[in-house]
């Protein structure tokens, strides 16, 4: 997205603000809305992040400079997870201190996972330079969900106390959505520390056709169904893929999976829709630029979202879901806690793990389109609290919150 940027005496003093993400940047939604909210507003922003593995991207997008670091993310267990930090981390002080030399950095904002990141603004903070966190997962729950380990394991401590240093250590602490909020402050950071800003949805300057969007990824004519996002178990995608070869009369629709994921579970979800009998029924398509994964989403005939249910899930608002509420997408969502309160009767839920749950719902919505286009009509109205100019006017309060911390906020939390 391009804002026109406001000159400097528009919005105070302008500041140089070095970004660190272990993320590809073009393809992470809310690191680019958020750099490129501040780049609007007439601030630098110099952002330290992953190089893709499709190869150095431009020095600079949409008016934020880009710095990656010669590493790529590569999916594994809990010890490559842990190695791959460890690298970026020093990798992106080496940069971020580089950095410095030539540009005087006065704001330091860090993008988690993981969290322990934070630290490499460790002698900007001895400088007085202000930090700020952006939680977009509780590392916590990722132990408990992704590693398998219980919440009272070794490993489940460690994480919760880094991420309570981290915290302390951040002048303020951005989070994507209120559970996580909700799970940071019981861990016994003050909640006066602690801001969301949920993850919103804005159109890009560049709209892909729908034609050019089938023509690109050799989609084929007739209806879609679309998943556009991160392809693991997590995700539940072997219950989508079931529950599309159970929907009765519907044998028009096409599944397409985008996004990146390991090869092997990529390979199980092939071996299934094989199985199955829907191998000439589903598309697998790798991972692509935010303008073409929003056109592809855009195609689909419901905004369906699945996960599996766990202590991670449980506090999930996922990005994808806010682009189909924008795009008015009748909802197929697991019935989740999050998701539920938020939501309420404006989506249709189904059973985390359940096929047959997932396929009724499926069928439900697909032949009562025009009942549950209005449902998608009211699940635009709850999500208008979390519009763009919303998370802008909160995310702008808080850098002027650490200018002066003695200031309380003003603006909701969004």
């Amino acid at each position: 997205m391009v804002h026109a940027v406001k000159a400097p005496s528009d919005v105070g003093l302008a500041r140089r603000i070095a970004m660190v993400a272990y993320t590809e940047y073009a393809s992470d939604p809310r690191v680019r809305r958020e750099a490129e909210t501040l780049v609007a507003e007439g601030h630098r922003v110099e952002a330290i992040v992953l190089r893709p593995r499709s190869g150095p991207s431009a020095a600079e997008l949409d008016g934020v400079h880009l710095h990656e670091v010669p590493l790529s993310a590569r999916r594994g267990g809990g010890m490559r997870y842990l190695y791959q930090y460890a690298v970026f981390f020093l990798l992106s002080s080496l940069l971020l201190f580089r950095l410095y030399r030539r540009v005087r950095f006065n704001l330091i904002y860090i993008h988690s996972l993981p969290d322990f990141q934070v630290f490499c603004a460790l002698p900007f903070k001895c400088m007085r330079i202000p930090v700020l966190l952006d939680l977009h997962e509780p590392m916590p729950e990722i132990v408990v969900a992704r590693l398998r380990r219980p919440t009272g394991s070794a490993w489940f401590r460690i994480s919760a106390a880094i991420e309570r240093l981290s915290c302390l250590f951040a002048d303020h602490v951005i989070v994507a959505n209120d559970g996580i909020r909700d799970a940071v402050v019981s861990r016994r950071v003050s909640p006066s520390r602690v801001t969301t800003v949920y993850n919103v949805y804005e159109v890009g300057p560049r709209p892909v056709s729908p034609e050019e969007v089938r023509r690109r990824l050799g989609l084929p004519e007739g209806r879609l169904l679309v998943h556009a996002g991160g392809v693991s178990p997590e995700r539940d995608l072997a219950t989508l893929v079931e529950a599309v070869a159970l929907l009765p009369g519907h044998d028009d629709i096409h599944l397409v999976i985008a996004g990146d994921g390991a090869p092997e579970y990529i390979e199980t979800l092939r071996g299934l829709a094989h199985g199955l009998g829907l191998e000439d029924r589903i598309r697998f398509v790798p991972k692509m630029q935010l303008e073409l994964a929003r056109a592809l989403v855009a195609l689909s005939e419901i905004g369906i979202v699945t996960l599996e249910s766990n202590p991670l899930t449980q506090l999930a608002w996922p990005t994808r879901l806010v682009e189909l509420v924008a795009l008015r997408k009748p909802l197929v969502v697991p019935q989740l806690p999050l998701l539920a309160s938020v939501l309420r009767d404006a989506a249709r839920y189904y059973p985390p793990g359940d096929p047959q749950g997932l396929a009724r719902a499926l069928q439900e919505v697909l032949t009562n389109k025009h009942e549950w286009e209005s449902k998608a009509e009211e699940a635009a109205r709850v999500c208008q609290e979390f519009d763009g100019k919303r998370a802008r006017t909160t995310l702008l309060e808080i850098l002027h919150r650490v200018d002066n911390p003695t200031i309380r906020s003003s603006a909701p939390a969004i």
